[in-house]
């Protein structure tokens, strides 16, 4: 776990290994980041879910993928910052992805998609950069 101190203020970086049963691990790690600013308990499980949505994504869609995935904490301008980086993938620009229908008969929907479309929904910015190979996913959840 690396620890920088920069002028937005804390920012912790952790390299999670590329399987689901990082998740445990990923919690205690955002709910400990999270203890010194925010205790609302809906910012954590919103995160929670984001996080793990996405992480879950990277693992399944990428398994082939370097052992680690990064994960990225800091609070700027009264707003947590998340980020999550893959290397050695392809493309998928999360914040395109197609809305879901919510209103439509489950029989009548194509599978995939609730995920994201959940994320979006729960968290108040959602960036996507693609470069040289390497994905890295941002959202932000404000901390009022």
């Amino acid at each position: 776990m690396r620890q920088v101190l920069d002028r937005v203020g804390v920012r912790m970086e952790k390299n999670f290994e590329r399987t689901f049963d990082s998740l445990d691990k990923i919690f205690q790690f955002i709910e400990s980041f999270l203890q010194t600013e925010s205790s609302d308990p809906g910012l954590l499980h919103d995160v929670n879910f984001a996080v793990e949505e996405l992480f879950t994504n990277m693992v399944k869609y990428n398994p082939t993928g370097p052992p680690d995935i990064e994960l990225g904490l800091s609070f700027v301008d009264g707003a947590l910052s998340v980020s999550l980086t893959d290397r050695e993938t392809e493309p998928f620009d999360v914040t395109q992805a197609p809305p879901v229908d919510i209103h439509r008969p489950i029989e009548e929907r194509k599978p995939g998609g609730l995920g994201l479309h959940l994320v979006k929904k729960v968290v108040d910015s959602l960036e996507y950069r693609h470069a040289k190979g390497t994905t890295t996913i941002k959202f932000s959840k404000s901390l009022r």
